[in-house]
């Protein structure tokens, strides 16, 4: 019974990793950053939509707001006049900001852990390769002392006839 729950254990942790390793797959996190910031641009809109009617219209135009806010454009063409609205653009600008800091320090570190892993290959490969050496040198040493060791045993039968 212990060892089925290791089996078990082992499946979903090997399923996490499967699935962690496809979360970080480029594409896939592309489109999932893609999909929050036109995500958090929409929920921004809505709430601007209802907190500032008079300079937001229509929610074409605030959707075209949210969008320059939440990534760091902010043209200026459009604001918030109601303290509702300001309200609703401050937390769309420090989300903005806060999910651009994310994004920039995620991809830091996936570059970072790439170059790393290269290097790690780099050098069991080194490791591999002179391990490799150090056999083959063996080995040649192994075959010159049995030579050595057969023309001593053929000097020695001379000697002796």
């Amino acid at each position: 019974m212990a060892g089925e729950a290791r089996t078990k254990e082992g499946r979903t942790d090997s399923l996490i990793e499967r699935r962690v390793q496809h979360v970080v797959n480029a594409r896939s996190a592309t489109v999932g950053l893609a999909g929050t910031f036109v995500g958090l641009a929409v929920v921004g809109a809505i709430l601007m939509r209802f907190a500032d009617p008079h300079n937001f219209p229509s929610i074409g135009l605030a959707i075209w707001w949210a969008l320059q806010t939440v990534t760091t454009v902010g043209y200026g063409d459009v604001v918030p006049t109601t303290d509702a609205g300001r309200i609703v653009g401050g937390v769309e600008m420090v989300i903005g900001v806060a999910f651009i800091a994310f994004v920039t320090a995620g991809v830091t570190s996936a570059v970072l852990q790439r170059g790393q892993a290269q290097e790690q290959e780099a050098e069991r490969r080194r490791d591999e390769q002179n391990t490799q050496s150090v056999i083959d040198a063996l080995a040649q040493t192994e075959d010159t002392l049995k030579e050595l060791g057969d023309r001593l045993a053929g000097i020695e039968s001379k000697l002796s006839a």
